[in-house]
C-alpha cells in the first residue's frame, strides 16, 4: 500500500496512519455550552458498563458484595472520566489519495453502557493528529448504544488529512524517531438517553485522547 501511495503522490513522499489503542484518559477541564442544536449538554447521562469482577471464593460479582455507600461514591467520582471511554477509534483504511490530501475510513467503536440509548449523529471537534489539525465529517448514521459488549459501527468514519501539513508532520517524525503519534479531540454524541423510567434528548461530550503507531518509524 505504501508503494501505491508513493506512485500516486510522486517523489513528494507519503503518509499512512495506523491507530492502535486508547490511552488512559484523565478528566478534562473543558467548558461546554449548556445546549447545542437543541440538545441539552450532559456529560454523565450515560454510564459505561465495566467488566464484571468475580469473587474467587463465592463466584459473586464483587461490585454487588462491596459496601453500597462507598461503591456509590466511587461511581460518582469516576463517572466523569468513564464517559470518555464511550467512543473509540479503530484501525484506519486508505480510502482516497489526491494532490490535496489523503482520506481514511476509520472504524468507530462504542463501549457498552448500563442504560439504553439511541444516538442520532456524532460531531467531531478540534481533532489533532501529531500536532496537525484534521477534518472529520459529521457521522450521520443513527445507532443504538450497546449493553453487553463493544460495538463496531457498520459504517466507518471519514478521516481527512490535508497533504502539505501532513507531509511536514510525517517528515518531522521520520527524523526524530517518535514511535507513536498523539491523537486528541472531542466527539459530541447527540441522541436520546434513558435515565430511570424516562428518556431525555441530550448531547454527550466525549474527550478523545488516543495514540497511534508511527508507520514511518516502522519502515526504517
Amino acid at each position: 500500500m505504501l508503494n501505491k501511495i508513493r506512485g500516486r503522490l510522486g517523489a513528494t513522499g507519503c503518509v499512512v496512519l495506523v491507530l492502535v489503542t486508547v490511552t488512559t484518559v484523565s478528566p478534562q477541564s473543558h467548558t461546554y455550552p449548556k445546549e447545542i442544536r437543541g440538545y441539552k449538554v450532559e456529560r454523565t447521562v450515560v454510564e459505561i458498563k465495566k467488566p464484571e469482577t468475580r469473587n474467587p471464593k463465592t463466584g459473586d460479582d464483587k461490585s454487588q458484595t462491596s459496601n453500597d455507600g462507598a461503591d456509590r461514591s466511587d461511581r460518582a467520582a469516576s463517572s466523569e472520566a468513564d464517559v470518555d471511554q464511550l467512543i473509540q477509534l479503530g484501525k484506519p483504511q486508505l480510502a482516497r489519495v489526491t494532490p490535496l490530501g489523503i482520506t481514511f475510513d476509520v472504524p468507530i467503536v462504542v463501549s457498552p453502557v448500563k442504560q439504553s440509548g439511541h444516538v442520532d449523529f456524532l460531531v467531531f471537534e478540534d481533532m489533532v493528529v501529531n500536532g496537525t489539525s484534521v477534518n472529520i465529517d459529521e457521522y450521520r448514521r443513527a445507532f443504538d448504544l450497546p449493553n453487553k459488549q463493544l460495538l463496531t459501527l457498520r459504517e466507518p468514519l471519514r478521516f481527512y488529512i490535508y497533504l502539505p501539513s501532513a507531509m511536514l508532520a510525517a517528515l518531522g517524525d521520520w527524523s526524530d524517531t517518535k514511535e507513536t503519534w498523539p491523537v486528541t479531540g472531542r466527539v459530541y454524541v447527540f441522541g436520546k438517553f434513558k435515565k430511570g423510567p424516562f428518556s431525555f434528548k441530550r448531547v454527550v461530550p466525549v474527550e478523545l485522547n488516543l495514540s497511534m503507531r508511527n508507520p514511518l518509524e516502522e519502515r526504517k
